[in-house]
């Protein structure tokens, strides 16, 4: 039977049944089957789900007992809360608690289980919960047993339950109050050693030794006053520097015993509290020299004791370490009454050894009377026949005669044999064999001084033999007699400076090659892109893509120009190029340059701004171009995802015009080295990829050219500043004189504020030397400064002077934790009189708003538009005009 009929029987039957009558003629035999069986089938249906009901009653009764079991048995005290205050419900931990039974604690209305205080805090808090369904996590005062107070952190939130007189709302209570009161205790503890360690401090204070508290890292944290006395610093000077900075080494050197070339064991106090610092073991450094802040000396004895955690006894050592006290007395009459006894013998040992060259006194005789270090190297190798005044004459002539053994035969000491090598030859400047007598030997022979002669000595005949310069002098030492007693000889080895000499000799060799066969396959694509761009400009394009067109014409029309002089370096040194001045737009000049680099700023994720005020001066433009080029050139490819500034300014009688970067910096020892042909940073493999490092030195070239100067000041891991100095020209039109700016402001002065001075305090120098052109733009003078320390300085200079700043314009965040408001209190206190200021500052926090407000100054957040800037500097200055 299928299920469709199945069906309307069904229904059919029910039909019949609900409508109460029923004939059995309606219905054959088969289909009476039919209806009874299914009847069976509905009656097996309803027994299943009867049972199915059953099961889902037990389970849901189960689950009842399960949270009520749970319920009573979270350790947290949890009270069930209706919307009349009532408590519903209430767990074993309540109980307790509260002091309350079960019984008593349901239908409790709940001001009687909280403290008075706090009844309207709760019933509101319980009222937004059920309006806005929204709580905070708080304390509560709860009473309990006996009435004791406790400190409950409540939480709460909104339940269903079959009854809603037993609660909508679930309180969770934390009871606080042990840990309330411990914590009460430790502040209490805390009170008492900040009252003992202010004791301990009153008494260091006192104490005439000077001592330095030392942490664990090795940083100053204490300073006493007699240590403030000894150096001459403020303790807030000290505090978090290294004793390093004030220790400045032993006094003087360690005894040896004659012979004993191992170093002495003593390095100073500053070693000694680093080994102090790892091994926790105490140390004393008899005489240490202390730096003064007056840039003098003194001298102290030193005595290092660690401190250790006394509650880590059985923990390593260097886990116990909690840091040492240095303590230090100053020994200065003492010492300096014991160093006089032997100052002339240590002048001399040191004025000896210290020198680089090899010095030694040799007698007549043969005899060493005195040599230094690198001397007795010398003396104990090659160079040995050079300085003996008993040599015989090179090459078998004079009275010394070569021996059977290789030796040769002294002249005037037949009995004394100097040793040689076999295959050794003695040459001069030129690469010549040497003949006659050696250096010391002529000079005691003809009792006249042998200077400066080349000599290099060759281990071996072949003519690849390595060689080995020599710079040696002698000196005749007379007797009382007249005669000659002893010969003093100096030797440099100069073969560095041979080797540098050759391998100049070598590169400029390969440079003029280089350049020669560059001048061909450099100039041929270029040509080709030249005359490709100009078939490109006679096709019809649209004005985007003949923008682009222009734009590719003019950046090969300069690189054509760029390349007629970077590969003409041979001109340069030959005199051959030379420059054609005529007058300059510099802000029409650095523009297009702007707008050549700025797309490639922007492709590679840096950022270049401009700031170029109108003025002129008369120079050669594809020259200075030329120079800019690679400047801008070096500062993108060493700033990546940096920021690079261009811009001018006017100094004197100059013009500077000055490439900022915020990129890797140069180290110093690089600084005088890389305007050097050929020379690179950071390209130690030579890959031409990088360049062939002749950038700067034809930059340097070409703008002594312009009557110039080129100069870097850079910081490691900073950036850099390239500025060029040009003379400024005398013939500028007023219209030039008075136009705005062209770049980051574009503003018509502040007429009513020219001659003012501004003292800038700003860290980032970047952003100090674009807001230094914005302000002299606007006529305003500036004094700029770095720091808290650097400003410092620059209100003395200015003082000194006779000048005063009219504003003080600061960021807010400086180095060495100075902030801007504290330089200008310093300024306002150096000078006694209230001194406009704003403060700039990328810190939106109500605190900024409110330390400004408190010293009286104007606030700025970055980003600042250069008009708001302008106006804030006005207005303060008419504030204190008014």
């Amino acid at each position: 039977m299928s299920e469709d009929s199945s069906g309307r029987l069904r229904r059919r039957a029910e039909t019949i049944l609900s409508g109460g009558h029923f004939e059995a003629s309606d219905i054959t035999a088969t289909s009476m089957k039919e209806l009874l069986h299914e009847l069976y089938v509905h009656q097996a249906e309803l027994e299943i789900q009867n049972e199915e009901l059953r099961g889902a009653q037990q389970a849901l009764e189960a689950s009842r007992l399960q949270y009520l079991q749970l319920f009573q048995s979270v350790p947290l005290a949890c009270l069930a809360v209706n919307a009349a205050g009532i408590v519903g419900e209430a767990n074993a931990a309540a109980e307790r608690q509260f002091g309350l039974p079960m019984l008593r604690l349901k239908g409790r209305p709940l001001t009687l289980l909280v403290d008075g205080v706090d009844h309207g805090r709760l019933f509101t808090a319980l009222g937004r919960l059920r309006d806005h369904g929204e709580w905070v996590r708080q304390e509560f005062r709860f009473l309990g047993p006996q009435g004791t107070v406790i400190d409950g952190l409540t939480d709460a939130r909104r339940v269903t339950l079959d009854d809603s007189d037993r609660g909508d709302v679930l309180l969770t209570i934390t009871d606080l109050t042990e840990r309330n009161a411990w914590l009460r205790e430790v502040q209490q503890s805390r009170d008492d050693a900040e009252r003992a360690r202010a004791d301990y401090h009153h008494i260091l204070q006192s104490v005439g030794d000077g001592i330095l508290g030392v942490d664990a890292d090795g940083r100053i944290r204490f300073v006493n006053a007699a240590a403030t006395a000894m150096t001459g610093h403020l303790d807030l000077d000290l505090i978090g520097r290294p004793p390093s900075d004030l220790l400045a080494g032993p006094a003087g050197e360690a005894e040896r015993v004659p012979g004993d070339e191992t170093p002495p064991i003593s390095a100073g106090a500053a070693r000694a509290l680093a080994l102090s610092l790892t091994d926790g073991r105490p140390r004393s450094v008899a005489c240490e020299k202390l730096r003064r802040e007056d840039g003098g000396t003194l001298l102290v004895e030193v005595t290092i004791s660690p401190m250790l955690s006394s509650g880590m006894r059985l923990a390593p050592m260097a886990e116990r370490i909690q840091g040492a006290v240095v303590a230090f007395r100053d020994v200065t009459a003492r010492r300096t009454a014991e160093a006089a006894l032997n100052l002339s013998e240590r002048r001399h040992r040191v004025l000896v050894q210290s020198l680089h060259d090899a010095l030694a006194m040799t007698a007549v005789d043969g005899r060493s009377l005195l040599a230094n270090a690198m001397a007795e190297r010398l003396l104990g190798g090659p160079a040995r026949a050079l300085l003996d005044p008993t040599a015989a004459a090179l090459e078998g002539e004079g009275r010394g005669e070569r021996g059977a053994d290789g030796q040769l035969a002294p002249a005037t000491a037949p009995a004394t044999m100097v040793p040689t090598t076999a295959g050794r030859r003695f040459i001069d400047a030129n690469g010549n064999r040497l003949h006659g007598l050696p250096p010391a030997a002529e000079a005691a022979r003809s009792g006249k001084p042998v200077a400066e002669r080349i000599i290099g000595v060759v281990e071996g005949e072949e003519a690849t033999a390595p060689t080995r310069w020599l710079r040696v002098s002698s000196h005749p030492v007379a007797d009382p007699a007249g005669g000659v007693e002893a010969v003093v000889s100096s030797v440099a080895d100069i073969t560095a400076v041979k080797a540098l000499e050759r391998d100049l000799n070598v590169a400029l060799d390969a440079r003029e090659r280089f350049l020669a066969a560059a001048s061909h396959d450099l100039r041929q694509p270029v040509q080709a892109l030249l005359l490709l761009s100009d078939l490109l400009m006679k096709e019809k394009l649209s004005a985007g893509a003949r923008r682009m067109a222009e734009q590719i014409q003019s950046s090969l029309g300069g690189l054509g120009g760029m390349l007629d002089r970077m590969l003409d370096i041979s001109k340069l040194e030959a005199g051959l190029v030379a420059a054609s001045p005529e007058a300059v737009d510099l802000a029409a000049l650095l523009g297009r340059l702007h707008g050549e680099f700025a797309p490639q700023a922007e492709k590679a994720g840096q950022s270049l701004r401009l700031v170029a005020p109108r003025m002129t001066t008369r120079t050669d433009p594809r020259l200075l171009e030329r120079v800019l080029r690679n400047l801008l050139s070096n500062a993108l490819r060493f700033a990546p995802g940096g920021r690079v500034l261009l811009g001018a300014r006017r100094r004197g009688d100059q013009v500077q015009i000055e490439v900022w970067d915020s990129g890797i910096g140069i180290a110093d020892q690089h600084i005088d080295r890389i305007f050097q042909d050929f020379f690179q940073v950071g390209n130690a493999a030579r890959d031409r990829r990088e360049g062939l490092g002749l950038g700067l030195s034809i930059a340097r070239r070409l703008v002594a050219m312009l009557g110039g100067t080129i100069d870097v000041t850079s910081s490691l891991g900073r950036g850099s500043r390239f500025t060029v100095s040009l003379p400024l020209s005398e013939a500028k039109s007023d219209a030039l004189e008075q136009a705005g700016g062209v770049g980051a402001a574009d503003s018509g002065g502040a007429a009513d504020d020219g001659g003012r001075l501004v003292m800038l305090v700003e860290d980032d120098a970047v952003i100090r030397m674009a807001l230094v052109l914005m302000l002299e733009d606007w006529g305003y003078r500036v004094a700029e400064a770095g720091s808290g320390a650097e400003a410092e300085e620059l209100l003395g200079s200015l003082i000194d002077s006779g000048e005063k700043p009219d504003v003080i314009l600061a960021d807010y965040r400086l180095p060495e934790g100075t902030t801007g408001l504290m330089v200008m209190d310093m300024v306002r206190s150096r000078l006694s009189r209230d001194v406009p200021g704003v403060l700039l500052t990328g810190d939106t926090s109500a605190d900024r708003l409110r330390e400004a407000a408190g010293a009286q100054c104007a606030l700025l957040h970055k980003p600042i538009q250069p008009s708001r800037l302008q106006d804030t500097l006005a207005s303060a200055l008419n504030l204190q005009g008014g």
